[in-house]
């Protein structure tokens, strides 16, 4: 049952938070032992959160359990988010709320066009997701604000998600994940490999390996422009989730050292977002020959590019490593193709028209 790992070993933390089962949990965990001798790891799983759900799968429905139920709990009609154009967040957060009678708008902003941008955008067409276009991160809060203003139900009923769904109450979804994990592992992993974008996973997971008394580190290769700021950033969020964690279950720690067991790796970002890397094109190679699954060149390709370069310089030999997979596999809707264009705001049509879906 999704979030059992929470419940039995923080039950006053599950009991104050409202939360939806959206996930099928817990997602396989699948050894690849013929990957593992190819590359040099003493043992190799992959977490697939791909498979969190078969509407639409990923990392971000753990954060949307507890997101959209708080918009529920707090009487909002509408929920607001963010993200590049090909966003997976938005479109997650887009699809679950439709599901939930929620009215959804994605602020988007601007990333290189491809097939698979244009497909997002369709099918947030499709769930009937609003799509505004931002100039950029600071334009984006004036895009809330307006939408905040005009909301016919009033601004009290707009409830604002985060980029990535990235505050201390999505990454209690993955403080939930990270316990779920050691209920599948016989032994302790030495290392995770995990995505490096808005980082709430990453601090979700961060501090529940703490909290079960893990010592995994962490390897979190960036996938967004985030810069030399990354690290603050990172150490506040993890701080923050755990300030709000134990003001509401004091049994879970508060912890020294936000990044202990955290390390975020810039070298595999690249020239730019969601831009493709020799690196990450060869992981993805990779990943699908021996597993049979696919990755994503802006996130998931690049955080499997790390964990390849690590087993190559030998860091891994004779260690257990965990992959997790958070990019989603379910299929779309064949449905999504007569989505109607002109719904579009007519600054982000030529994503549909520079790339064939």
């Amino acid at each position: 049952m999704s979030g059992a790992a929470l419940d039995k070993r923080f039950p006053a933390l599950a009991g104050e938070l409202p939360r939806l089962q959206l996930a099928e949990l817990p997602t396989p965990l699948d050894e690849a032992p013929a990957l593992a001798r190819r590359l040099g790891i003493g043992a190799l799983a992959i977490k697939r959160d791909d498979l969190t759900s078969p509407v639409y799968g990923g990392n971000k429905v753990r954060k949307l359990e507890y997101l959209l139920a708080d918009a529920l709990a707090t009487g909002c009609d509408c929920v607001v988010t963010y993200g590049s154009v090909g966003s997976n967040h938005a479109l997650a957060t887009s699809v679950f709320a439709a599901r939930l009678g929620l009215k959804a708008h994605a602020v988007l902003v601007d990333q290189p066009a491809s097939p698979a941008v244009a497909k997002k955008l369709r099918y947030l067409l499709h769930v009937g997701a609003t799509v505004h276009h931002a100039e950029g991160f600071s334009d984006a809060r004036r895009v809330f604000e307006n939408i905040r203003a005009s909301h016919p139900g009033g601004p009290q009923r707009v409830y604002d998600i985060p980029w990535g769904g990235s505050n201390w109450r999505g990454a209690i979804g993955f403080v939930a994940a990270a316990l779920e994990l050691g209920e599948q592992l016989p032994e302790p992993a030495d290392f995770l490999y995990v995505s490096g974008g808005t980082l709430g996973t990453v601090a979700g997971l961060s501090l529940g390996l703490r909290a079960a008394g893990w010592p995994t580190r962490i390897i979190a290769p960036r996938a967004v422009p985030s810069g030399a700021g990354a690290t603050e950033r990172a150490a506040g969020m993890v701080s923050a989730a755990n300030r709000e964690i134990h003001a509401r279950d004091t049994s879970f720690p508060l912890f020294d050292e936000p990044l202990a067991n955290i390390e975020l790796r810039p070298e595999f970002y690249g020239p730019g977002y969601a831009e493709a890397t020799p690196e990450a094109v060869e992981a993805m190679d990779i990943l699908r020959e021996a597993q049979g699954l696919e990755l994503d060149l802006t996130y998931t390709a690049k955080a499997f590019a790390g964990l390849v370069a690590d087993a190559r310089a030998g860091r891994l030999a004779g260690r257990r490593v965990v992959f997790w997979h958070t990019y989603s596999s379910a299929p779309y809707p064949a449905a999504m193709r007569e989505a109607d264009p002109s719904q579009l705001p007519p600054v982000l049509r030529h994503y549909l028209e520079a790339a064939s879906a």
